[in-house]
């Protein structure tokens, strides 16, 4: 059995596919300020979108613990942590003049969603836990990396969206949620199913991503 804990060798095991993200015109697109508005816009209404049934599929996660520790952690997480990145989203969109409710969440979006729901309420508790971490530690990363490329946030257009996942507030809930992983893999059988149900949430990010991209492409030519 390995001495190193789930979250570590998860993260490792889609390291490719983090790498993907990385590269992705959106993503540098957002850590240089070159990233069209109107396409950071979509990609905004998509993600509050996301963000409402995530936070339901943590619940219903939370429900399933058997520590109450875990209950509390994952109860706070979905009630604040996901509270706190969704006002921001729709602080932003509220700027902009835009209303979630008047525009559908993308196939991408329905996809994503579907899956950590189908997990949530029919996996393993220790495959759902797998199957939501990737949102979390994708958004800590990629927030690291786009303040270090961005520089000073003060005046970059995207400065307040980057600094709520490059924070230490952020990085501790996900550690919150990745501590519970961990233990749960450590007395589990099933650490096959968590790695293929982490993946999967890890490629959909990236679909997330390039969605979003395209379809803010799309609406630009128009």
């Amino acid at each position: 059995m390995s001495t190193v804990p789930f979250s570590e060798r998860a993260w490792s095991h889609v390291a490719d596919r983090y790498a993907d993200i990385c590269r992705h015109p959106f993503v540098t697109g957002l850590a240089d300020g070159t990233l069209p508005d109107q396409v950071f816009a979509g990609y905004l209404v998509d993600d509050a979108h996301y963000l409402a049934g995530y936070a339901r599929a943590l619940a219903r996660i939370a429900s399933r613990l058997d520590d109450v520790e875990d209950v509390g952690t994952w109860a706070t997480l979905a009630a604040g942590a996901v509270a706190a990145e969704r006002t921001l989203h729709l602080g932003e969109l509220s700027r902009r003049g835009l209303d979630v409710d008047g525009r559908p969440p993308s196939p991408s979006c329905v996809a994503y969603l579907a899956m950590l729901a189908q997990h949530a309420l029919d996996s393993r508790v220790e495959v759902a836990v797998a199957a939501v971490l990737p949102c979390f530690r994708v958004y800590v990363e990629v927030g690291r990396q786009v303040a270090a490329a961005a520089g000073g946030l003060d005046r970059h257009p995207y400065g307040r969206w980057i600094a709520t996942y490059d924070s230490a507030d952020f990085e501790a809930s996900v550690r919150r949620a990745e501590c519970t992983a961990d233990r749960l893999a450590a007395g589990s059988t099933f650490e096959g199913s968590m790695l293929t149900a982490y993946a999967a949430a890890t490629d959909l990010e990236w679909h997330f991503w390039d969605e979003a991209w395209r379809a803010g492409g799309q609406a630009l030519t128009r």
